[in-house]
């Protein structure tokens, strides 16, 4: 995970922190937090001023709130949250949160990776909703930190890895798992029909990819498990249906080419050629 982004802490030294992080310099670390999708976790209570702004984060950031209020923001936006709510920041943009009211702020965090795993959480914004689930978040980091920091100790016998493992199921269970949203065949298929409306429009594997908040390579699986060809070839063959559907309509080879995203008449018509085996001037009206 990239670590090349800008974090502002504006906290005074009122409350208590306890975290566990994926990298050495934390303290408590446990580097196998990663294989989980998580880059850190803690559970804090801040009594004073607590304010926490990242710009370009490349880590998604989840609070589940225990007692008091805070609000999430970004730019003059505000979401407002207590407790038995969950709040959520997607990675990237300029986004913090901070403390309000008059009361502790207490709560469970997890920063978690840009990660496929969390894909069903991502929206353009920040977002706040009710949750039931931040003690047993909380209870779960609590072993889970006590376990790493025990392990960092040196101590020979620990559960941290069961602890791990348990504040994984706690957090699935919380706010569920990729395996929620719609199945991938449909996905591929929404995504796919979007492109057939408008084949003209820049569809590279990186903004297919983006679409699903995948990375391109799963996006590669995926399309020859459940379309059997790469989304490169399904994005071609899209559009040369749609030429072929302009040609029969009576369009010249020019606005068809167009029409279909290319810019060189005589690059669409090799193209054309390759994947139908008669030149577009033979497709009769």
């Amino acid at each position: 995970m990239a670590l090349i982004y800008y974090e502002r802490f504006d906290c005074d030294e009122q409350g208590w922190n306890r975290q566990v992080g994926a990298h050495v310099f934390h303290k408590a670390s446990h580097p196998a937090i990663r294989e989980k999708a998580i880059f850190m976790c803690g559970v804090s209570q801040a009594w004073g001023q607590c304010e926490i702004e990242r710009i370009d984060s490349s880590f998604h950031v989840l609070v589940f709130c225990l007692g008091g209020q805070g609000e999430l923001f970004e730019g003059d936006t505000r979401w407002p949250f207590s407790a038995g709510q969950m709040a959520f920041q997607p990675a990237r943009g300029q986004r913090g949160y901070r403390r309000t009211g008059d009361q502790p702020l207490h709560i469970a965090w997890l920063l978690l990776s840009n990660d496929i795993r969390w894909a069903h959480l991502v929206q353009p914004h920040c977002y706040v909703k009710d949750s039931d689930a931040g003690w047993h978040i909380h209870d779960a980091i609590s072993l889970y930190q006590r376990e790493a920091q025990l392990h960092n100790d040196g101590q020979r016998y620990t559960l941290v890895m069961q602890a791990l493992e348990m504040l994984s199921l706690q957090l699935e269970r919380a706010v569920g798992s990729g395996e929620t949203r719609l199945g991938w065949p449909q996905q591929l298929h929404a995504l796919f029909s979007e492109v057939a409306k408008a084949p003209a429009q820049d569809w590279s594997v990186e903004t297919l990819a983006r679409q699903l908040q995948i990375t391109t390579a799963h996006l590669h699986r995926l399309c020859l498990t459940h379309l059997g060809q790469a989304p490169g070839q399904q994005v071609f063959s899209l559009r040369m249906q749609h030429a072929r559907q302009l040609l029969g309509q009576g369009l010249s080879v020019g606005e068809v080419a167009s029409a279909v995203g290319y810019q060189e008449i005589a690059s669409f018509s090799r193209r054309f050629r390759q994947h139908f085996g008669v030149s577009p001037s033979q497709i009769k009206t």
